[in-house]
């Protein structure tokens, strides 16, 4: 054979203008493209090769093949430059790319792909041709292929098998490049494709494949074909309340980008279309990233949303011409998607979160569908609609509860549009009754850290409570209760009661709409809001045992979200003579978010930490690049702004100090020396940081649902500074918080500790800093040390009073990065902290907020603290055994017991056998109220789940390859003896009296989920 030259394209971007709008497609040698010619193919003597533009994937061309008999190949002879070894350092494999059109279905071929060396067999594959139009996969050399690569490959043949004659088109083929092991997808194609895994989004063929577990009803009742059009209808609602039509002059602009044009055979041909990750193709290869790379006509996305807004403006339109005219251009959109790839069986290669990308799809299908059915493609839209949704997986029944959020963020609604797709008959009775059991298992309360719903509240996504995610969730849940309310496959009351608990619950955490950063994840830019859209429409669902229309409890919510708003749901609502709910207040505890909050008035106060069971922060490439001391022991006061949000009490990204969120424990280091090291650590995870503790104490008691505590171990990840350790601890009493911290210690020599009092932006607007009475004007940096008291307040009519600490307050402009983009950033801010200095030591600290007193409340609290006999607080223990704090004027005692053991003085005493918090609260002489927590989640027991190097250093790993993760919260039997002799007031399901003398009782309390258990107590 004669030395075959390939002719590629060079690395950069190539300009798809003249037949399509300006374009650039990223193009790299590796890139195989059949721009310039054959070369470096050569096929068998009866096979014909050649170059044509009627059909391709990349650049404007594409390789041409027909051939005549079954057993005919084609080569290319080239260095394959597969590896087994990894030279990016994370989870990506070798695999081999490529896209392959057929004109029409070749029922029974084949194509086996051959990899060679020294025209030696090494590695080889088959790949169905079952298929009309584009086909693409993703294809790994050592997970996917029969027999063994060889470094050193040379050559790729590919034979048809199974046709007598033929033709295909070939481009855009890589022979090897490094992929992600976890995205490969299978399809009808290659259903070998990545075998065994159980990621959601690409389990799609197994979905497909199932049966069903349910009977096939023998007929439909008229009630059933009611039902299933009201559901339609409000399907329709949800799918076009938020749409605005578009004229016929902006939809024949937008169409004329893709440049569709038809064959003489009936073929398609127009801009290539690419599900948007599919960019992550070339993301070892220099590319940009795959949203940027996609953001245009080549990417899902853009092609989705025009489909959409044809549907809505078809809807809209009046004049039949125009209807005429959408409809073709709609049809002509179809066909093109359908023959790009977008059909049921075809996986692309990629379809890991694809449905972010396909939510209009399913939207613009519903709304089109008598324009489908006249034009003979309703069925194979449905049946695409259904591939994609992943519909097939709830054909069997649930084996685990729960369901993970992006499911019903993004495929809940395409599922059930798929569904109603279908003609009205037994199986699509049958389909309907096993989405409703699919949703209502999806709201079951969820083990360990799997998605979605908690027994607090809480909603997990990436393993942690994330309201970003959840507001998405909710939007598919909310909206699916909503469209099967009053129906034959209505929600059950279980799952029903856990979504509106939730709802209930974000309002609780969020003040107005926003929640604290502390909850931010990866995005603690200040500005995640939930959805005061969602309290209605459940609402208007109806009450979950489906006894009343309306439910007053999220309705009341609702009304107070949305305050003075006019909406169609408000004038609804007010018919009902239901009234806007009262400011939460009280305290209430979330153990699965570790997470305390505890509301007065218009204002809230939350205390977050992290622990071995819930991660710190979740850092990306291009996100929260330094949030590391996000959740050290993060206490924010969000009481003021108007609305009360992230920025109105002080929050400002640009020009924040990363080092110093309020309440936080850690060690100030140079900003760029707190970014994050970002890293792909196993096959389970991408590029992220979630860091977990060692420790298993972290987490909040409440009692009465007034006052409560937070408090945890801190010890920092040895990733960075593992010698950072503290105790630390929060009570809340009323509008005051009592802050301590002890055997605070950390080894850098050059770095001091720190614990944030508070940090506000400082425009002109905000109040001047007071410190010690003192209003502090713009200089660099004040330093006061006392072993008495320190006041300062933060401009928000916030008060600290520090005892026995060394405060220092800078009010200056910040030097900082933007989270995400990494740019500098600055403004003026107003910075309080109290310094324990380089190579902390048994440090400790004690301080109480008041929050937003009034003058008088003020004076008199300066007064009282200043008599330490009149504090309204006393600090009665404060160690590494125990923080322990009582409360005057409420007459609670809080205690925190990090060890097990007991405290005792002339008027209590409390012992616990484990690590217990403890509360007690003393009514009248004889009526006591004790609350009891375990904060240790308990998802496993014994020693931390830690690997560590070979200097005793725990070694950074993934949050999702511990085995743990999945594992039910287990209960805990906390033995707790008070003094006196007690009888419960009230029966408890938790909580019996195991002993009782004159002088002390013994109570076995049985604990889980870190829940507080209470009861009321009175003497004997």
């Amino acid at each position: 054979m004669n030395r075959i030259i390939l002719i590629m394209l060079v690395m950069g971007f190539t300009s798809l203008s003249g037949l399509f709008s300006q374009v650039n497609e990223f193009t790299h040698p590796s890139i195989i493209s059949f721009e310039k010619g054959t070369d470096p193919v050569k096929a068998s003597s009866q096979s014909i090769l050649s170059i044509s533009d009627k059909h391709f994937k990349h650049g404007k061309k594409s390789l041409y093949w027909k051939w005549e008999k079954s057993g005919d190949s084609w080569l290319i002879k080239q260095p394959v430059l597969y590896s087994p070894v990894n030279p990016h350092h994370d989870n990506s494999v070798a695999t081999f790319v490529f896209w392959v059109y057929a004109p029409q279905t070749y029922k029974d071929g084949k194509l086996i792909f051959s990899f060679y060396k020294e025209d030696v067999l090494c590695s080889w594959f088959e790949y169905k041709l079952g298929f009309q139009g584009w086909s693409g996969a993703w294809v790994a050399f050592d997970r996917d292929m029969q027999g063994n690569p060889q470094e050193g490959m040379d050559e790729m043949r590919i034979k048809v098998e199974g046709v007598s004659q033929g033709e295909l088109y070939f481009d855009h083929i890589i022979l090897s490049s490094f992929q992600d092991i976890r995205h490969h997808t299978a399809d009808f194609q290659a259903p070998f494709i990545n075998v065994g895994t159980t990621n959601h989004w690409l389990t799609l063929l197994d979905s497909w494949n199932k049966t069903f577990d349910l009977s096939l009803p023998a007929e439909v009742s008229e009630k059933q074909i009611s039902d299933m059009r009201t559901i339609e209808n409000r399907l329709t609602v949800i799918f076009t309340e938020k749409s605005k039509p578009l004229s016929l002059q902006q939809l024949t602009k937008k169409i004329n980008a893709y440049q569709i044009r038809y064959h003489q055979d009936g073929s398609v041909t127009g801009l290539p279309v690419f599900f948007e990750r599919y960019g992550e193709t070339y993301e070892r290869l220099g590319a940009p990233r795959y949203n940027l790379l996609y953001a245009n006509e080549m990417g899902v996305i853009r092609l989705n949303k025009l489909m959409y807004d044809m549907a809505v403006s078809y809807k809209n339109a009046v004049n039949k011409k125009d209807k005429e005219t959408i409809a073709a251009m709609y049809i002509d959109l179809t066909r093109h998607m359908l023959d790009q790839g977008f059909r049921a069986g075809s996986a692309m290669g990629t379809l890991h979160h694809l449905g972010y990308s396909m939510r209009l799809y399913y939207a613009s299908a519903i709304l089109m569908h008598e324009v489908l059915r006249d034009h003979q493609l309703n069925e194979t839209v449905q049946q695409a609609m259904e591939w994609f949704s992943g519909s097939g997986e709830v054909k069997t029944a649930p084996s685990v509860p729960g369901m993970d959020v992006d499911a019903f963020n993004t495929t809940l609604s395409g599922r059930l549009a798929s569904i109603l797709m279908m003609h009205d008959s037994p199986e699509k009775v049958r389909y309907l009754q096993a989405f409703t059991r699919w949703v209502n298992n999806g709201l079951l309360f969820s083990d360990g850290t799997l998605g979605t719903f908690k027994v607090d509240g809480s909603m997990f996504h990436h393993r942690r409570n994330y309201p970003a995610y959840a507001v998405g969730g909710l939007e598919g849940a909310v909206n699916v209760a909503w469209m099967l309310h009053n129906t034959s496959f209505a929600l059950e009351q279980t799952g029903r009661e856990n979504l509106k608990n939730a709802l209930l619950t974000m309002r609780y955490y969020c003040n107005l709409l926003t929640w604290p950063l502390s909850l931010s994840g990866r995005h603690p830019d200040g500005q995640g809001q939930l959805i005061p859209q969602h309290f209605a429409r459940l609402a208007l669902s109806g009450t979950p045992d489906g006894k009343l229309p309306v439910d007053a409890d999220l309705a009341a919510a609702y009304l107070r979200l949305v305050h003075d708003s006019v909406t169609p749901e408000v004038r609804m609502l007010k018919k009902t003579r239901i009234n806007a709910e009262k400011l939460p207040e009280g305290n209430r505890s979330f153990p699965y978010s570790s997470l305390l909050v505890h509301r007065r008035d218009n204002w809230m106060v939350t205390a977050m930490g992290h622990s071995r069971y819930c991660w710190a922060t979740e850092s990306y490439v291009g996100a929260n690049l330094y949030g590391r001391y996000l959740n050290h022991g993060h206490l924010q006061i969000m009481a003021t702004g108007n609305p009360i949000s992230n920025f109105g009490s002080g929050f400002k990204q640009e020009g924040w100090d990363w080092n110093h969120f309020p309440g936080t424990t850690a060690a100030e280091l140079p900003m760029k020396e707190l970014r994050a090291d970002i890293k792909n650590l196993d096959a389970e995870s991408g590029y992220e940081e979630l860091l977990l503790s060692d420790e298993a104490f972290a987490g909040p008691i409440s009692i009465g649902n007034r006052n409560g505590a937070y408090a945890m171990k801190l010890h920092e990840h040895d990733k960075y500074n593992g010698s950072l350790r503290a105790r630390k601890s929060f009570f809340f009493f009323d509008n005051r918080i009592i802050a301590l911290g002890s055997n605070i210690r950390s080894a850098l020599p050059e770095n001091e500790v720190h614990t944030t009092l508070f940090q506000v932006y400082q425009p002109a607007e905000i109040k001047l800093v007071v410190l010690n009475r003192r209003k502090i004007s713009a200089f660099p940096c004040h330093k006061t040390t006392s072993k008495k008291l320190t006041e300062i307040s933060d401009g928000l009519n916030n008060h600290f009073f520090v005892k026995n600490g060394e405060v220092q307050l800078r009010r200056n402009v910040q030097h900082s990065f933007h989270e995400e983009t990494d740019k500098p950033t600055e403004n003026p801010f107003s910075l309080a902290y109290i310094n324990h200095g380089k190579m902390a030591a048994a440090d400790r600290y004690e301080y109480m907020v008041l929050i937003q007193p009034d003058a008088n409340t003020l004076k008199a609290m300066r007064k009282s603290v200043a008599n330490g006999s009149k504090s309204p607080y006393q600090v009665l223990q404060q160690d590494s055994m125990a923080h322990i704090v009582h409360d005057r004027a409420t007459n609670t005692t809080a205690y925190v017991f990090f060890e097990a053991g007991s405290y005792q003085d002339d008027s209590r005493s409390v012992e616990v056998n484990i690590p217990a918090m403890v509360m007690t609260e003393t009514l009248t002489d004889n009526q006591l109220r004790i609350s009891i927590a375990d904060p240790d989640l308990r998802f496993y027991e014994g020693p931390a789940d830690e690997q560590y190097d070979e200097n005793g250093k725990r070694i950074e790993r993934s949050v999702y390859s511990h085995s743990w993760i999945n594992n039910p919260s287990q209960p805990s039997v906390i033995e707790l003896t008070l003094h006196g002799n007690w009888l419960l007031a009230e029966p408890s399901e938790y909580i019996r009296i195991t002993s009782a003398s004159a002088d002390k009782t013994t109570f076995e309390v049985r604990c889980q989920h870190g829940l507080s258990r209470e009861v009321m107590l009175k003497s004997k």
